[in-house]
C-alpha cells in the first residue's frame, strides 16, 4: 500500500481520519502495520492490504474460489476482451471518461473489472469482503494506481462524495441485505458521478 492512499481512508464507524502505526515497509510500500482511529479502533494492514473486516466472513467461499482460480477472468491472461466487453456494456461508460478518474470497485474478486478500469487510466480502489482481495493484489498489485482493501459494504471506510465512478457487477445479490448494500453506494459518489 502506498502511504499517500491513507488520506482517502476513514474509520468505517466514526468517519474520522486514520493514523498509521507500526508500519513495516517493503520498498516504498506499507506491507504490514495498523490504521488507528482517534477512538482507538485498530485496523490491520497485512500483505499490503488494509483489512476492515473480521478474519472469517460469510464470503469465505468466494475468497477460496478467487484465490484458487485468480487469473481465470482476467482479459490479460485469457487474451480475450470478455471482461472489458461486459464492463463497458453494463456501465455504458467509455474508456475516455475513466481516464484520470477515481473509481470504486465494490466486490472486486480477483480484479477482473479493476483491470479494465486501470487499463482505461482510472485510479481504482478495489474492495471485497472476502480474502479474494489477496488474489486481486496478486494479479494487479504491481499497478501504482490501485489500492486493494478488504472492507464491508455496510461500513465503507471512505468519506462520502469521494469517487467519480462506483461500480459493482454481479455482487450485490450475494450480500445478506441487498437493499441496504445498494443504498450504501450512491453516497460514495461525487455529484454527477457514474454509478452501476
Amino acid at each position: 500500500m502506498v502511504p499517500d492512499w491513507i488520506q482517502l481512508l476513514r474509520c468505517p464507524y466514526s468517519g474520522g481520519p486514520l493514523q498509521l502505526l507500526e508500519p513495516e515497509f517493503e520498498g516504498k510500500l506499507i506491507k504490514h502495520g495498523w490504521l488507528v482511529s482517534s477512538e482507538g479502533k485498530r485496523y490491520l494492514i497485512r500483505d499490503f492490504i488494509p483489512r476492515f473486516v473480521p478474519e472469517t466472513t460469510y464470503a469465505d467461499s468466494f475468497g477460496l474460489q478467487w484465490n484458487r482460480f485468480r487469473r481465470a477472468q482476467l482479459d490479460s491472461y485469457t487474451g480475450q476482451p470478455i471482461s472489458a466487453e461486459r464492463f463497458y456494456k453494463a456501465t455504458g461508460w467509455q474508456p475516455e471518461e475513466l481516464k484520470g478518474s477515481l473509481a470504486l470497485d465494490v466486490g472486486c474478486g480477483a480484479g477482473r473489472f479493476a483491470e479494465v478500469a486501470l487499463t482505461a487510466g482510472a485510479k481504482v480502489v478495489a474492495i471485497d469482503y472476502s480474502n479474494a482481495v489477496d488474489a486481486c493484489y496478486a494479479n494487479l498489485g504491481h499497478h501504482p494506481d490501485l489500492l486493494v482493501i478488504q472492507a464491508d459494504i455496510y461500513a465503507l471506510p471512505f468519506r462520502h462524495g469521494l469517487f467519480d465512478f462506483v461500480y459493482s457487477l454481479g455482487v450485490l445479490q450475494h450480500t445478506p441485505d441487498v437493499e441496504r448494500a445498494f443504498k450504501a453506494l450512491p453516497p460514495m459518489l461525487k455529484r454527477g458521478g457514474g454509478y452501476v
